[in-house]
């Protein structure tokens, strides 16, 4: 069992982390019940292995490496399952309203991860690949990708609305 001071550093440690940690999950969830349980899981997770950490420097990427494996737990278990209000009207288009949101929904859930780590969480680009447990360069091809098909996306709707 872990002593009253691992307890404490574990605290110290994750409590300022915890609006990062439902950020993360919901940007790959795109759920806030979801989202919620995702971090409440990779922090008890953590608190249960913290004795596998041996360097305690690496908890931050550690712990995101932890939520990252809860959200695609929930991924996979609610994969086939797509909710009644997520369907498209009737004779509606599903993107008719394109703006940055629905841009940023339409990347993949890694260029979501990526760009909600590196622009909104702050995090460095050897950062997101240590959490990713990618090469850097993986993460900087990703973000611009992501950049480019966003611009496109955004350029794309500029130009059907003044036509």
């Amino acid at each position: 069992m872990h002593s009253m001071k691992d307890k404490r550093w574990f605290t110290q440690q994750v409590r300022p982390m915890l609006d990062t940690l439902y950020r993360v999950a919901f940007t790959i969830l795109e759920n806030d019940a979801d989202a919620q349980d995702a971090a409440q899981n990779a922090a008890e997770q953590a608190y249960v292995s913290l004795e596998r950490l041996k360097d305690r420097s690496k908890f931050r990427p550690w712990l995101m490496r932890i939520l990252k494996n809860e959200c695609y737990i929930i991924l996979r278990s609610k994969k086939r399952v797509i909710p009644f209000d997520d369907l498209p009207e009737e004779g509606r288009e599903p993107f008719d309203a394109l703006d940055l949101k629905t841009a940023f929904s339409r990347l993949s859930p890694e260029s979501r991860l990526c760009i909600t780590l590196y622009y909104y969480e702050g995090y460095s680009i050897s950062e997101i690949a240590a959490f990713l447990n990618e090469p850097e360069g993986t993460v900087k091809s990703r973000l611009s990708r992501a950049r480019k098909s966003m611009r496109q996306d955004l350029t794309d709707q500029e130009v059907s609305h003044a036509e």
